[in-house]
C-alpha cells in the first residue's frame, strides 16, 4: 500500500482518468457487496448476484445471472466453500474473478460440515468457516485484497480507489472499537444461534455462543430434533436464541415459549442493510440486536 499524501499527488497529476468507464463489479453475497461498494464508491457499479432470502449454499443461477458475470470487469466470490454452485461456472468464465479465502491459509477459523445437527460451541471443527465478513479485521484484509486486483484491472482508477480503502479502513477500525467496548458488558451471556455463521463474530468480540441448532439453511429441524433442542435449552443457561431472517421462526418461537430465554434476530448476509450504510452499519446492526437480546 502507498502512501496516501503521494497518492493524492499522483490523483491531481492524472485529471483523464476520470473519464474512464465506470467499473462493473459482481460479488455472491451482500456482505462481499457492502465491502467492495465502499472500495469502488463513484468509480462504478457493484452489484450482488444472489437476491435477498436466497442461500449461498443452494443457489441456482439463471441466465440473467451469466449475463451479469459476463458483464462485469471481476468477480469476487468467498469460495467453493461458501459458493459451491459457483465453482464449475468460475473456472469457465473469461471475466477476472478474485477468490478472498483460501482454505489452506485460513487454518485458525474452522467451520463444522453442513448436516443437520446441534452442537456445543466447544466441539471440534473440521473445515474452514466461510463466514469471512464476519470477522472485520479478517475484512479489511479482504478489503485491502479488493482494492490491489480492481487496481491491477483498472490501473487509471488505483490513486482514486487506494484513497477509497483509507477511508473505510480509518471507518472500520473506528466502528470495531466502538462495537468491542459496546459487547464487553454481555461477554459472559450465554446464548444459541439458529445456523453456524456466526463464529468469527463472536470469536473477534470475545462472545458465550454456547450451541448452535443447523448449519444448513435448507434443513428446518425435524420432531427429534426439536426435542433435542429443548433438552439442550434446558441444560445450558441461556438468556437469548438468535433466529434469522431466511428461516420460519414460528417452530423455534413454540420451543422457547414456556423458557426464560429472549429471542432475537440475527441476519447472516445483511438483507435489510443498504448500501449507505454499508459493512460497518451492518456490523453495528448486528451489534445492537446482541445487545437488545442479552440485556
Amino acid at each position: 500500500m502507498k502512501n496516501v499524501a503521494g497518492l493524492v499527488f499522483l490523483l491531481l497529476l492524472s485529471p483523464f482518468s476520470f473519464a474512464q468507464e465506470p467499473l462493473k463489479v459482481v460479488t455472491t453475497v451482500k456482505p462481499l457487496q457492502l465491502v467492495a461498494n465502499a472500495i469502488v464508491a463513484d468509480l462504478g457499479d457493484v452489484d450482488v448476484l444472489i437476491p435477498p432470502g436466497a442461500s449461498p449454499h443452494h443457489y441456482s443461477l439463471k441466465p440473467s445471472d451469466m449475463r451479469l458475470l459476463r458483464a462485469s470487469d471481476l468477480v469476487i466470490w468467498i469460495g467453493p466453500d461458501m459458493e459451491q454452485f459457483l465453482s464449475k461456472t468460475i473456472q469457465q468464465l473469461d471475466t477476472p474473478v478474485l477468490q478472498l479465502l483460501d482454505g489452506e491459509s485460513e487454518e485458525q477459523h474452522h467451520h463444522h460440515d453442513h448436516e443437520e445437527s446441534v452442537e456445543y460451541t466447544d466441539h471440534d471443527h473440521h473445515g474452514v468457516d466461510p463466514h469471512v465478513w464476519m470477522d472485520p479485521l479478517d475484512m479489511l484484509h479482504m478489503a485491502e485484497k479488493i482494492t490491489d486486483e480492481l487496481s491491477k484491472q483498472a490501473p487509471h482508477h488505483a490513486v482514486q480507489l487506494e484513497l477509497n480503502f483509507e477511508a473505510f479502513k480509518q471507518d472500520l477500525l473506528v466502528t470495531d472499537q466502538r462495537i468491542e467496548t459496546q459487547l464487553s458488558a454481555y461477554q459472559d451471556k450465554g446464548f444459541v444461534v439458529f445456523h453456524d455463521a456466526f463464529s468469527r463474530f463472536v470469536e473477534h468480540y470475545h462472545l458465550k455462543q454456547l450451541a448452535f441448532f443447523t448449519v444448513d439453511p435448507a434443513r428446518a429441524p425435524g420432531a427429534k430434533k426439536l426435542a433435542h433442542i429443548q433438552g439442550m435449552l434446558d441444560e445450558l443457561e441461556a438468556r437469548c436464541v438468535f433466529i434469522e431472517p431466511q428461516f420460519k421462526a414460528e417452530v423455534i418461537q413454540r420451543v422457547v415459549a414456556d423458557k426464560p430465554i429472549r429471542l432475537g434476530h440475527l441476519d447472516p448476509l445483511a438483507i435489510d442493510v443498504t448500501l449507505e450504510q454499508g459493512y460497518t452499519g451492518y456490523l453495528q446492526q448486528l451489534a445492537q440486536n446482541i445487545e437488545i437480546c442479552l440485556k
